[in-house]
């Protein structure tokens, strides 16, 4: 019993024995003392007596039950004093603060949050009981996540004016681990097959690389998990009489160690007697009947009776019938080991849009959301419709969650409003730096693939030293036109003044533009087209460059007038950007040098990749990027400075930046040849994408495992390089394994890498570690 209950006792004993002697009078005057936050018509309308009242001692309990049921008062005392009833109390204190300390599997705001419900916070009134209540709850809760050496002490502290200060210590203590693992009961299936079935592992059978699992960690959820799992695993073969009898959870004296035994009756397995689908299937009976694929006289089979009923529901709503009711029954005969499988259907009525109401979004206009919506006001609800505006926002880029869902509207069963809830990224990605180093020198740049938020890319920066001048701008729309042809403009200039302090081995100035013009021929197909002219100057190093690059400058020169004309195609049905789970990708572009200028060459690219989702914290994402090009015409090959390189991030991770693929021929035998690149490219890898650990809010993150493989090889080589090889030589293909962790940030996305090559050569430049700004998968 808490001290103030106790307290609260004795006071009200006090106050009986004062009266407990008194005759019958009538109340001339109640005079209530010590009230300080309570006001005293509250009080007084409690009480069951006035002033006038004749009363006497056998009322006296009655008035402190009153006085007590406001539940302000931990200390009622009630005296006589002639004809006048005087009570004397004392409040419980008002809580100042609460605080927690050593919670991290409950966060603080999510436990200030149960204490509001409640009625204990800040300003409240104290109740001791109440908190006792709420310290009981959450060791059982903890208890129930397998944490039993659990603990939740209060620290209660008496401040000035009847108030107090609440700590609650809590020691969570370590998360009970599952030690032994049994099967009782079973005959058909062995315990290895059942175990394979279940998700909870004995702590002896956890790989040491899996420190993060918590397979081993028992808690009743996942024992319920575990046993719908076997259930699901019976029934889909047949053994519609299995049930877990009894779970034995056996605990350790030291509360960490569990012993865990699930009964079980397996029973015998059912073969399909017969399939009926019954209800008003309406226009639909045919081909509601055609879905049906259960087999009379095979064995029984819960994930194919549950597919049929998916494929059901599917087919109602691609009609129109978004609440239709699909259910299964089974009626088993013991006697034949058989099973009659009904299938109700009840599809409604047909449901139509009443409104679209779109939140969330106070950046962006409900235009830019409204234009990618595929489902309309007033036509009718289809899913597939819904599914497709979901993913076509979420390609967008310019939210960080989307959700659409129905509302229904009172009184009709055929109308619904569609609610769409976005929540906005940050898609403004600015950089400024500035400085003297050896000279004067500054960079800024902005991109934002929502400008204005009217759903327009823009971009522009700008790089200023004493040598070297960059600019460039560029914008596009995707709806220049209303059914959805996009429109784009680059823009840009760069200029380097080079002396002999550089050591690069070439580089180039460039005075451009092009015009991009996008159309779309499906939901997820587009096509471009794309016209630019540059002028481009290039300058080699009488030291670092390589031979091929001075047989390519002396055979074409060193400025050059490319007209360029590029194509694409590209196809997308990935349900995000740097997020996406799920779904498919892949683009083909061709850049063409044309006959009208200096240089003919042309560049083919493609890149694809496609995620398997496996659950809500994992996806598998395969993918590769391949490239050709060459020379045509007057040109014999690709121009270097054109080429492919491979290594560093969005490439082969582990190896350096653009240093894998052929080596040049060295003009100066002391110095090392460099890499070239080339005019073929051949990449490809798989990721398992994970939660990224320790993060709070996984929607700013993504974490992966990583297999890169890849290299760029060419045709070009200088006739009397002995560095440089030839053609594509598929044992050179480079491979490293690591994790890349991608925080998404205010400015712009950070991804940093952990790499390491499986099987470098000596001359290879590695780098383990490596972070980028900005990403592209």
């Amino acid at each position: 019993m808490g001290v103030f209950r106790k307290a609260a006792l004795a006071a009200c004993l006090v106050g009986l024995s004062a009266l407990a002697a008194a005759e019958s009078f009538v109340v001339d005057k109640i005079d209530v003392q010590g009230l300080q936050r309570v006001s005293l018509g509250n009080v007084l309308s409690k009480l069951s007596i006035q002033e006038g009242d004749t009363v006497d001692e056998n009322s006296a309990s009655s008035w402190i039950h009153d006085i007590y049921s406001l539940g302000y008062f931990y200390s009622v005392d009630v005296s006589r004093e002639d004809d006048a009833l005087i009570f004397v109390l004392v409040e419980r204190p008002a809580i100042e603060n609460i605080d927690f300390d050593g919670n991290s599997s409950f966060p603080d705001d999510t436990l200030q949050r149960i204490f509001d419900d409640v009625g204990l916070s800040k300003g409240e009134i104290f109740s001791q009981s109440l908190l006792e209540n709420i310290q009981l709850e959450m060791e059982r809760q903890y208890g129930s996540m397998g944490r039993y050496n659990a603990r939740v002490d209060a620290e209660i502290t008496p401040l000035t004016r009847n108030r107090v200060d609440i700590e609650l210590k809590i020691t969570e203590g370590p998360v009970a681990k599952v030690k032994y693992l049994e099967f009782v009961g079973n005959n058909v299936f062995t315990d290895i097959e059942l175990y394979d079935v279940v998700d909870i592992k004995k702590t002896d059978d956890v790989a040491w690389w899996a420190f993060l699992s918590s397979k081993d960690k028992y808690s009743s959820a996942a024992l319920i998990g575990d046993v719908q799992r076997l259930e699901d695993f019976y029934f889909d073969r047949g053994y519609l009489d299995f049930k877990v009898d009894s779970q034995q959870v056996s605990i350790s004296e030291n509360k960490e160690d569990i012993t865990l035994a699930l009964n079980v009756t397996e029973g015998e397995p059912y073969d399909v007697a017969g399939v009926e689908i019954v209800g008003d299937l309406k226009h639909l009976t045919a081909d509601i009947e055609a879905l049906n694929t259960i087999k009379v006289g095979e064995r029984y089979s819960q994930s194919d009776v549950q597919s049929v009923v998916s494929s059901i529901n599917k087919l109602a709503g691609e009609n129109g019938y978004a609440f239709a009711r699909v259910k299964d029954f089974q009626k088993t005969d013991p006697d034949t080991l058989t099973v009659q499988v009904i299938i109700q259907v009840q599809l409604g009525v047909p449901v139509y849009v009443n409104r679209i109401v779109i939140q969330g979004n106070s950046a962006t206009n409900d235009e830019v959301i409204r234009r990618e919506l595929r489902q309309h006001e007033r036509a009718l609800l289809i899913n597939s419709k819904l599914d497709l505006s979901k993913r076509r926002l979420q390609r967008l880029g310019y939210f960080s969650s989307v959700d659409i869902k129905t509302q229904r509207i009172t009184g009709r069963d055929d109308l619904v409003d569609l609610v769409v809830s976005v929540q906005e990224a940050k898609n403004s990605q600015i950089s400024l730096s500035g400085g003297y180093s050896d000279g004067f020198f500054a960079a800024f740049s902005l991109s934002q693939n929502n400008f204005l938020g009217r759903g327009l890319d823009f971009s522009t920066s700008v790089s200023v030293d004493d040598d070297t001048q960059n600019y460039s701008i560029g914008i596009e729309n995707p709806y220049f036109t209303l059914d959805g042809v996009s429109l784009g403009l680059d823009l840009y200039y760069e200029y380097t003044d080079y002396d002999d302090d550089d050591d690069a081995t070439y580089a180039t100035n460039a005075l451009g533009a092009l015009v991009t013009l996008g159309y779309p021929l499906s939901e997820n197909q587009r096509v471009s087209f794309g016209l630019g002219a540059s002028y481009e100057e290039l300058w080699l190093d009488d030291e670092y460059s390589s031979q091929e690059m001075y047989d390519f400058a002396d055979e074409y020169g060193y400025d050059y007038t490319i007209i360029r004309s590029k194509f694409g195609w590209s196809y997308n049905t990935l349900n995000g950007t740097i997020k996406a789970t799920d779904g498919s990708s892949i683009s083909a572009n061709l850049e063409v040098a044309m006959p009208l200028g200096d240089l003919e060459y042309y560049k083919l690219q493609v890149a694809a990749q496609r995620y398997f989702p496996i659950n809500d914290d994992f996806s598998f994402r395969l993918h590769t990027d391949l490239g050709y090009g060459d020379g045509y015409g007057s040109n014999d090959t690709l121009p270097f400075f054109k080429n492919f390189y491979s290594g560093g991030s969005g490439s082969v991770r582990g190896f350096e930046s653009n240093s894998l693929g052929p080596l040049g021929t060295s003009i100066d035998d002391d110095i090392d040849a460099s890499a070239i690149g080339g005019n073929i490219q051949i990449e490809y890898g798989a990721e398992l994408l994970v939660p990224t650990p320790f993060a709070k809010d996984q929607s700013a993150f993504r974490t992966s495992l990583f297999l890169d493989a890849g290299n760029v090889f060419t045709e070009n080589c200088s006739d009397d390089s002995d560095t440089c090889v030839e053609g594509v030589d598929l044992s050179e293909i480079r491979y490293s394994v690591g994790a890349d962790l991608t925080w998404i940030t205010a400015f712009a996305p950070l991804s940093f890498s952990l790499g390491f090559p499986l099987n470098a050569e000596d001359d290879d430049d590695t780098q383990v570690f490596s972070f980028s700004l900005g990403v592209s998968f």
